[in-house]
């Protein structure tokens, strides 16, 4: 009888139209202030973190030890501006003025910098400094910044650009800051062996400059489909956005057991998912609604994913009352599908840059991916 149910549905509910292609606390000591290139160096952390004790702030500085951290400014009211430029963009003018941190960080892990709420008119970019000096700078962006990093103190300035006829676009933001480790997303309900492996193949791909989010879509394929298998992490704010049943291919159905997947693959009309790092792309409507195209970044394991067609979409198999009925999520030809109610709001997080990691041990792919260095 169940089989019956599953192979009716599946003949409602396909994959979307283009799969066709293939089968269709913070201490503050003082308040500060009483077209930018927009490039990201993403260069590795290459020096060691200052040594700046922990416990007296110096004035004009703003000082945390305490992440996920919030803070809203203004460098308009400001009067420090002490850096014209950084050695991650030496070309760009950074001459306005700007609003320091200090960060002391407790434990290594990812840092992940985001500035939002800017005014309009204005336009301050964020720097991460291993040292108070434009020189020892580790990162750099128009909205973000981040880096994996050891525990130790580091440096954070949000400083005003100042376009080509001079003008300095300063002015109000918000800035958002998260220390992830692999405990974090654990503690999601991840496994931390998996959570280990996400943010390293997270920072590969940041360093690298694949990716422009620091929305993560995390998905264990080695999870009965019954189980809300991906994770929707929010780096800067250190919180899951969503968590969510996610489709596998039919072609990667275990043949005891089509709840599980086992057999992955970047061949054409498979129908086997893909496994490793991908880049969330531009979003269309389609047959099935509003879905989002995928690139994959991983050179033999899914760098076919576009001329695949898998993409994300909806999928009535994916919602929650569909599995409990049946036991499983229903797979599809080859996409990562989920609930087709929730979709819309997936796809508006993850599309135009966003990371996308599908994570399996027993494969070619776990031991091989230079994303994970094992």
């Amino acid at each position: 009888m169940r089989s019956c149910f599953v192979l009716c549905l599946l003949s409602i509910i396909g994959c979307n139209q283009s799969e066709k292609l293939e089968g269709e606390d913070p201490i503050f000591n003082a308040e500060p202030g009483s077209d930018d290139s927009g490039s990201t160096a993403n260069e590795p952390a290459g020096e060691e973190p200052s040594a700046e004790p922990e416990t007296d702030c110096p004035d004009g500085i703003i000082c945390t030890q305490t992440f996920p951290f919030v803070h809203s400014d203004n460098t308009q009211l400001s009067n420090r501006s002490d850096f014209d430029s950084y050695g991650c963009a030496s070309s760009t003018d950074e001459s306005g003025p700007e609003i320091v941190y200090r960060f002391t960080l407790p434990h290594d892990g990812f840092l992940a910098l985001e500035l939002s709420d800017m005014e309009s008119g204005a336009d301050v970019d964020i720097h991460l400094l291993s040292a108070l000096d434009s020189g020892a700078c580790i990162d750099r962006g128009h909205w973000l910044a981040g880096s994996w990093l050891a525990a130790g103190t580091y440096w954070v300035v949000a400083d005003s650009w100042v376009n080509s006829s001079g003008t300095v676009l300063s002015g109000s933001y918000t800035l958002r800051a998260g220390l992830s480790e692999a405990s974090d997303l654990a503690a999601t309900g991840m496994r931390e062996e998996i959570a280990e492996d996400a943010l390293v193949a997270f920072d590969h791909a940041w360093v690298g400059g694949e990716i422009d989010s620091f929305l993560y879509a995390v998905t264990d394929f080695s999870l009965h489909s019954s189980n809300p298998r991906m994770w929707i992490y929010d780096l800067a704010m250190q919180e899951v956005v969503y968590n969510l049943h996610v489709a596998h291919g039919s072609g990667s159905n275990d043949p005891s057991d089509s709840a599980y997947a086992s057999r992955f693959s970047n061949v054409p009309n498979s129908y086997q998912s893909s496994l490793g790092m991908m880049r969330g792309g531009e979003s269309y409507t389609g047959t099935y609604g509003y879905s989002m195209r995928i690139d994959g970044l991983e050179t033999g394991y899914n760098d076919n994913v576009r001329s695949r067609a898998i993409v994300l979409h909806g999928w009535e198999g994916a919602r929650p009352e569909y599995v409990a009925q049946l036991g499983e999520t229903s797979p599809t030809l080859g996409c990562p599908a989920v609930d087709d109610r929730e979709v819309a709001n997936v796809v508006d997080l993850l599309k135009d840059g966003a990371g996308l990691f599908f994570w399996y041990q027993d494969s070619d792919w776990y031991q091989n991916s230079e994303y994970l260095g094992h």
